[in-house]
């Protein structure tokens, strides 16, 4: 079978991640790595020299041999990218937001949409092997009618001024995809919803957030977020879950990291199942997208571009009820230079930006 060809534009560290996983792919061959930082070509040529570096993403829309882009720049940068890649008949597999305004993003949905591509965005947890047998186990019947979710995401990672600017602050940076996931389980759409957030170290913008609402079926959630926890502790840890609570019974995720495990409470079986953690399932998105391009792209169940925007703009839409209700501010501007200066030489850690993925 002839493999199906891709580029991928942004070399940073998500760019790096999708490089590795499409290397061991034999669905895919990567053609081109395009970065407007042309020192990137050391990197790549050290992992891949076959692949042909650029910092002129326009080679690879105008080569008629690709069949696919993967786009990992900036979000700024991405509805051009996405409005070139429609108009050369190009496959996008997209990181998100999929573009940096909500207009943008639902331009992006629009031409994506009409047009005959595949187009995916890489909200994780869609793909998690936990997803999926706590979404079987809720149609099994076990827990009842799902009444409550509850997602709530903690780490020390990623400090406020660390290249965030263009994707928000962390509610909608990284806590999209947890609203995201929110939805997915509920399988409705948003309602209501009512935030509280801090101003952590007197920065700009809030770095936990915590909301709740409803969904238009009736469900309730909860969801908390923030990059808050115990950034210049001893000994870094975090809190990271998922509950599902039915009207018999209920289900939790938790994970390290690692290992996710899944206990599920049900009327007739109680269950725990623990499995590797998967990180950001970006290999089983490839396998999804590539079928989707081979066998049809309404065959196969992916991640789509109105599902980042949902996700996005309820997001915003948090931040922003957020910001009236007062936005208090803890901590000191000290604190978080000593916090900056601490990932600046953490050889291991949560997020940490300087580390070579690959």
């Amino acid at each position: 079978m002839k493999p199906i060809r891709i580029g991928i534009i942004g070399f940073g560290r998500m760019g790096q991640k999708h490089l590795r996983e499409l290397l061991r792919n034999n669905f895919w061959e990567v053609c081109y790595v395009c970065d407007v930082q042309a020192e990137k070509e050391a990197m790549l040529h050290e992992i891949a020299p076959e692949i042909r570096f650029t910092t002129n993403e326009d080679e690879i829309f105008n080569d008629p041999t690709v069949d696919a882009v993967c786009l990992c720049a900036l979000a700024d940068a991405r509805l051009t990218q996405i409005t070139k890649a429609v108009k050369s008949h190009k496959h996008i597999i997209a990181e998100k937001p999929v573009a940096a305004t909500i207009e943008e993003e639902w331009e992006a949905v629009r031409l994506v949409e009409e047009a005959d591509v595949v187009s995916t965005v890489n909200l994780y947890l869609n793909n998690a092997w936990y997803t999926q047998e706590m979404k079987q186990f809720v149609a099994s019947g076990e827990i009842g009618e799902l009444a409550i979710i509850r997602v709530c995401h903690m780490t020390p990672g990623l400090a406020p001024g660390e290249g965030h600017e263009h994707e928000g602050p962390a509610f909608h940076d990284c806590g999209m995809h947890y609203v995201n996931i929110a939805r997915l389980f509920a399988e409705s759409e948003f309602k209501t919803g009512h935030a509280q957030a801090v101003r952590m170290w007197d920065y700009k913008d809030p770095w936990w957030l915590q909301c709740h609402g409803t969904f238009e079926n009736g469900i309730v959630f909860d969801i908390t977020q923030g990059f808050v926890y115990g950034q210049l502790s001893k000994d870094q840890t975090h809190t990271s879950y998922i509950e599902l609570i039915g009207s018999k019974g209920f289900i939790r995720m938790h994970h390290d990291f690692k290992t996710a495990v899944v206990e599920e409470h049900g009327v007739t079986q109680t269950n725990v199942i623990e499995r590797p953690y998967g990180d950001k399932n970006i290999g089983l998105l490839y396998e999804k997208s590539a079928k989707a391009i081979l066998e049809g792209k309404d065959t196969i169940n992916l991640p789509t571009f109105r599902d980042s925007v949902v996700a996005s703009e309820f997001a915003w839409k948090m931040l922003e009820n957020a910001a009236q209700n007062e936005l208090p501010s803890k901590g000191t501007p000290e604190e978080l230079v000593a916090i900056r200066e601490r990932r600046a030489n953490m050889t291991d850690g949560y997020g940490l930006l300087h580390k070579k993925e690959i």
